[in-house]
């Protein structure tokens, strides 16, 4: 009798590797719908299915006409092949006849969840780390160069964007550059406005990394790895070896990349991921529009993922794997990418952390610029102006080769990375008019408050010390400024002896525990500082500052003796011998020239300075050693008290080693310019 029906016993099969289904075949119906009993059925494991075998490779169907057996599936996570054919068991039927219909195919899925989790986090670890090392190594070779962008930079607004955008295409990490804007604001390097305009042009370049994988270079992985790791071993230029640093880096992002979208591949037949997916699928519905919930949750595990890896690269990366394997649809990948925008901001809110206000200003400004843009881009998802697709979709289809919204998407990868690239390049365009609106709303949103007008460091930036000449600059400044507090505090104190108040005394005071407070926070710095990679011209400047550091609080010292002998001096009640208080200021007006011509030579305007400064300390152990005759001649007419004699003396003396000091920081600070050269100011 001929068999008239066929019913599939065990669909959507899925089973942990090397498990067991337990049963699957045909149930068998004859012609007149009574069960097919004693037909014979065949089972064969098809293709590359290692390590899989079928219980009985053949059955006779029962009474109910059902032909089953079990299905042990291999080791390896994959899809599971097995053919399932029925025999013709009437006779004359000649050999290559006996199968009375073609074979049906069963498919199963092995699946080894934990496996498979760790291998994609290593995939992830691995493309991140490779990121970071070619990172790190373009950031090293344009080291030298961070300077001139700097001072590029302070032209206008599209020169900041630009700067963002090359230094964001140089490096490969738009976190590093954002970071590096919250730094140099904290430093003073950067104003506000041109920090928000280098975050703008931040986010545009980052979007390169999403187009060099959307090349689909996997092939060269294993090669620049070896390329890579050869040329840091053989080369003796640091930037050779900064160059292997980076082409290392790039083959491990290509190598992570692979191993993401190979543990990947597999899932797109799995029923249970593939339910997951549809939970978050955002591709519209015959004449509808893009459902709106899964799309506020695509962009919620954007932005989460994001803060987790703290790279909106990274998460990028992943969101292209999964496109590449057909887990995601373009509609799907796009507001994935939008989360990933908001994410990324975090890293730039951690480094604001303890940073100044103007910094904390920046990772805010850097936060509303990706979060306005996500949340408006968000709303284009549901105005279909372009082929009846969401415009901002189908312009960006409309620019890139192939159609991705057909049946079988084409150039899918092309289309993310360019819908990251437009949709950044689109809120740069957006905002860059209303750079000063933004920078009113950040200081609305973070006031000035006390706490940030009494800090103690204003030039030195830890998140600096990856940049180490930018590092190195930023402690000669604030070295500079720490001779200017104790100049200020040395002009006060002999401002006491001539008159002065109470609070005049507490000034002081405070600001010689802010001078000692500077010389801790400076050493700890420098001594930080000579950990990184140096030049050797450079690394011998960090002695030098040091001991700078440490003549400048001696003047704080002494600015505290002065401070005592004013308050002996008030309280004997008696004023200083009318010539005797015109040579102290002669004296005082002495140093304050010797300040000046320090200051000139931190400027890297002071050509000759420190040869003028040698004649002035001369002149000023010279009118000390004058004023001592003098002061001895008083005291014989009767002139001047012995007490208030010895306080006077005591003075100048203080003085004079002041004076010895900053002939010390002279010397120092010109040794440091010639290397460092002139100060941005």
């Amino acid at each position: 009798r001929a068999i008239a029906g066929v019913a599939i016993i065990g669909k959507d099969l899925e089973r942990a590797t090397g498990g067991v289904v337990e049963e699957f075949g045909v149930r068998l119906q004859n012609a007149d719908g009574t069960p097919a009993q004693g037909v014979t059925v065949h089972f064969w494991v098809e293709g590359s299915g290692e390590g899989a075998s079928v219980g009985r490779d053949s059955v006779v169907t029962d009474s109910e006409g059902r032909g089953v057996t079990s299905w042990r599936l291999g080791n390896k996570v994959q899809q599971y092949f097995a053919l399932v054919e029925v025999e013709d068991g009437r006779r004359g039927v000649p050999p290559e006849s006996r199968f009375r219909m073609r074979g049906i195919e069963f498919k199963a899925m092995a699946m080894n969840k934990r496996l498979m989790l760790v291998e994609l986090l290593g995939g992830l670890a691995i493309f991140i780390f490779g990121m970071r090392c070619m990172s790190e190594g373009l950031q090293k070779m344009a080291d030298r160069r961070l300077k001139a962008m700097l001072q590029m930079m302070t032209r206008n607004r599209l020169f900041s964007v630009g700067t963002g955008m090359l230094l964001t295409a140089m490096v490969q990490s738009s976190s590093a550059v954002t970071v590096m804007s919250v730094g140099f604001v904290n430093a003073g390097l950067m104003t506000l406005k041109q920090a928000i305009g280098v975050v703008f042009g931040a986010n545009i370049g980052t979007t390169i990394t999403a187009q060099i994988i959307a090349f689909r270079l996997e092939a060269l992985a294993y090669p620049a790895i070896a390329i890579g790791l050869v040329t840091m071993a053989l080369a003796r230029r640091d930037s050779i070896k900064h160059l292997g640093h980076a082409i290392l880096g790039f083959g491990l992002l290509f190598l992570g990349m692979t191993t993401m979208s190979g543990i990947l591949k597999p899932i797109r037949h799995s029923p249970q991921f593939i339910a997951m997916f549809q939970l978050f699928d955002c591709t519209p519905e015959a004449g509808g529009g893009i459902p709106p919930v899964p799309a506020l949750m695509c962009i919620a595990v954007g932005t989460i993922t994001t803060c987790v890896v703290q790279s909106s690269s990274a998460t990028v990366g992943l969101v292209l794997a999964l496109a590449s394997q057909g887990l995601i649809s373009f509609h799907t990948a796009v507001p994935l990418v939008m989360g990933d925008n908001i994410g990324t901001t975090i890293t730039a809110v951690l480094a604001s952390l303890g940073a100044n206000r103007n910094a904390k200003r920046t990772a805010v400004a850097h936060t509303l610029f990706n979060v306005f843009g996500a949340a408006y881009m968000y709303a284009l998802l549901f105005v279909p102006l372009w082929k009846g697709q969401p415009v901002f979709l189908g312009l960006v289809d409309a620019l890139t080769p192939g159609d991705v919204f057909a049946e079988n998407p084409e150039n899918l990868l092309r289309h993310v990375a360019n819908a990251h690239s437009a949709f950044n390049l689109f809120n740069c365009l957006l905002f860059l008019p209303f750079v000063d609106t933004m920078a009113r709303v950040c200081r609305a949103i973070i006031p000035v408050t006390d706490a940030d007008r009494e800090t103690v460091l204003s030039y030195l930036e830890p998140h600096l010390l990856a940049t180490p000449s930018l590092a190195l600059q930023q402690a000669v400044r604030e070295v500079a400024y720490m001779v200017r507090r104790a100049h200020k505090s040395v002009r006060e104190s002999c401002a006491l002896f001539h008159g002065g108040s109470r609070d005049l005394e507490i000034k002081v005071a405070k600001r010689e525990n802010v001078i000692d407070r500077l010389q801790a926070e400076i050493t700890d710095y420098l001594v930080e500082l000579s950990r990184g990679r140096l030049s050797p011209d450079e690394a011998e400047l960090i002695p030098c500052l040091i001991h700078a550091v440490n003549d400048a609080e001696r003047v704080g010292d002494h600015t505290m003796n002065l401070l005592e002998l004013a308050a002996l001096k008030r309280s004997n009640h008696r004023e200083m011998h009318g010539p005797a208080e015109e040579r102290m200021l002669e004296f005082q007006e002495l140093l304050d020239r010797q300040f000046e011509g320090v200051y000139r030579i931190f400027g890297h305007s002071g050509g000759g300075e420190l040869e003028a400064i040698t004649a002035r300390e001369e002149a000023i152990t010279e009118l000390l050693k004058a004023i001592t005759d003098l002061h001895v001649e008083w005291l014989k007419e009767g002139d001047c008290e012995v007490q208030l004699g010895i306080i006077y003396l005591d003075a100048l003396a203080q003085l004079e080693r002041i004076g010895d000091h900053l002939l010390n920081i002279a010397e120092r600070a010109s040794g440091v310019m010639a290397v460092t050269g002139e100060l941005v100011e």
